[in-house]
């Protein structure tokens, strides 16, 4: 199966290219940076996994709404245009957002484009409902496949140190003050719940999907199952031995939804990695490149 991936250099892509790769996939793919190399490609593909997006945690939504919505906007109609003009032949397998989801509405996938995206993600949920119009547009025309997954959060190692989503925000905050750093302030009285899915399920449910035959689907990728950030706050301490008790709470700050929790409609017999064991992957990751030591060595070598 010859697969081609973009967005290839970002968290999913990091994980899901070697995986493919050790299956015996042939895999091209293209960095989110390069995505005009996607018009150089004449071979055809079976599979095109489209990651390719221009997003943040950290503001970057609520900040850069126009630049936000013009390089999605662009990205996804170059994919398209691409596909439809020279790989008709492949399935497309790409993603959506929680975001995109109305907070009002229960976040089941006939529910998808129902209302109006969470407030402060508007522009990024709509060009996500966006990109899901287009896939259905282009199979009623040319019966072209694809399968369109709406995850939760993913988390687990060799993520982007500097990557602001809550989990890996939680885990360098804590982490650090235990080792002599500023104290812990977390946004939000913490009772605003999260969910989490750890990036090797997520790669492995991709796969899944990779080698099914069911086309032309749309579903939540999801545990079906919530924590608050005080819970996931007490694991981490937990694990580095931190005082749960010396967190400070700031209520002023954005918190976004209240819940952001998907409805598990089609991986109820998925065995998940549990939250715990997840966050110690994910902790011991951040501890060995984070540590100031290992930096110097590693540059000492190089």
């Amino acid at each position: 199966m010859n697969i081609l991936i973009t967005g290839a250099s970002g968290f999913v892509g990091r994980h899901l290219e070697p995986e493919l790769e050790l299956k015996g996939y042939k895999v091209t793919s293209v960095r989110s940076s390069d995505f005009d190399k996607v018009w150089f490609l004449t071979e055809k593909f079976d599979i095109i996994i489209h990651l390719a997006v221009k997003t943040a945690a950290g503001g970057y939504c609520q900040n850069h709404p126009g630049e936000q919505f013009i390089v999605n906007s662009s990205i996804n109609a170059d994919i398209m245009a691409y596909w439809t003009q020279y790989q008709r032949q492949a399935k497309m397998i790409t993603f959506g957002s929680s975001c995109a989801y109305d907070k009002n509405e229960s976040k089941s996938e006939n529910n998808y484009l129902k209302g109006q995206p969470e407030p402060g993600y508007e522009v990024y949920g709509y060009n996500k409902r966006n990109l899901l119009v287009g896939l259905r547009a282009l199979n009623k025309e040319y019966d072209m496949k694809y399968n369109y997954l709406i995850p939760s959060t993913f988390y687990g190692p060799n993520y982007n140190l500097d990557d602001k989503h809550f989990i890996f925000d939680l885990i360098r905050k804590i982490v650090d003050a235990k080792n002599g750093g500023p104290d812990v302030t977390l946004w939000g009285d913490g009772n605003q719940t999260r969910e989490l899915i750890f990036i090797q399920d997520a790669v492995n449910i991709i796969i899944s999907v990779i080698e099914g035959r069911i086309n032309n689907e749309i579903f939540n990728l999801s545990t079906g199952k919530e924590y608050s950030i005080r819970t996931y706050a007490q694991t981490i301490c937990d694990i580095v031995g931190y005082d749960f008790n010396k967190i400070k709470w700031d209520l002023n700050a954005f918190v976004g939804s209240k819940s952001k929790n998907l409805i598990n409609t089609h991986l109820k017999h998925f065995e998940f990695t549990s939250i715990e064991e997840g966050l110690e992957d994910t902790i011991d990751y951040y501890k060995m490149y984070n540590n100031k030591s290992f930096k110097k060595k590693t540059k000492e070598k190089i």
